[in-house]
């Protein structure tokens, strides 16, 4: 039997400086941090339950565990400086719902990135017909909202709702 072959000291040294080893030292940096989640569930809870209110609509309940995907898939964002209803992992909402412990019928998922506050996210959220489907859609009954500010300033909004089996 052959034995493996091996770079050695002579082979590292000579893989290191045809490709540097900064290159390789950049590849083992852990990504820039971002914010904890910030504190704006209860505010933007209360401006859903407004909205759904406002047409006859019973409110939503802040839900642990979507208030967990909701945190980390704005975590997510924000570390790629990405908007996007897809994880990095490629999961939909749905499964991050699922991998929180949420065991539900029907879910739905706004995501937003670079509004300030609550007021200016749910304001974009109620002028686009498909996010606002979502927020006055009287199947739902719980939400988990995220918000996570990334390293240049932008802050990345998960706003996940759903309703458990019946």
């Amino acid at each position: 039997m052959k034995a493996p072959r091996t770079l050695g000291a002579y082979g590292v040294t000579l893989v290191l400086g045809m490709f540097g080893a900064s290159g390789l030292m950049r590849s083992c940096t852990p990504p820039p941090a971002v914010s904890a989640p910030l504190p704006i569930a209860a505010e933007c809870v209360q401006m859903v339950n407004n909205e759904r209110a406002a047409v006859g609509i019973a409110p939503v309940a802040s839900h642990p565990a979507l208030q967990k995907a909701a945190e980390l898939h704005s975590t997510d964002q924000a570390k790629r400086k990405k908007m996007t209803h897809t994880g990095s992992n490629g999961s939909n909402a749905g499964r991050r719902i699922s991998a929180q412990g949420y065991n539900w019928a029907t879910w739905g998922e706004n995501v937003a990135a670079g509004q300030g506050d609550c007021a200016t996210v749910m304001d974009a959220w109620m002028n686009s017909a498909g996010h606002r489907a979502n927020i006055l859609n009287p199947a739902f009954v719980s939400i988990g909202m995220g918000a996570v500010k990334s390293t240049d300033g932008t802050i990345y909004w998960t706003m996940d709702l759903a309703a458990p089996p019946k």
